[in-house]
């Protein structure tokens, strides 16, 4: 389960108590060797690859595909990454973020793969179900 970063803990006060707009959510994928801390921020994450090379992009996580389990856990409907025309390397984990490519967006949430790293060669697909607990 994906642990929420500080700009994500602050993402959902200033959302859901102070009212701002939310941010769209994109998923991506890390090859940092150890889960990123929780005051970890983007320019922290070795990206799998660049957003635009090899097939890799960011996933968009529509606000309308989360769903509640238990409370306070909630999971994003399965998302597939593939490397096409060239390869991406190992990936650990996953990170949430509130930008489509670059680091000028906030780091929400990071996770490490339990039964990583996914080597991502070209033809390679990974599915990754980002789930997150707000407690």
């Amino acid at each position: 389960m994906a642990k929420l970063c500080n700009e994500g803990r602050t993402s959902v006060g200033v959302v859901y108590l102070k009212g701002e707009a939310q941010p769209a959510f994109y998923l991506g994928l890390y090859k940092n060797l150890t889960e990123p801390a929780v005051g970890a921020v983007m320019t922290d994450i070795t990206e799998a690859e660049t957003p635009g090379v090899s097939g890799y992009a960011r996933q968009l996580l529509a606000d309308g595909a989360w769903t509640e389990g238990d409370p306070g856990i909630f999971t994003q409907a399965q998302k597939t990454f593939t490397a096409v025309g060239g390869d991406w390397g190992s990936c650990y984990g996953y990170f949430i973020t509130t930008a489509a490519t670059g680091t000028a967006g906030k780091l929400v949430a990071v996770e490490q793969i339990s039964d990583g790293p996914y080597v991502m060669n070209a033809g390679v697909s990974s599915k990754i179900t980002p789930k997150l607990t707000v407690r």
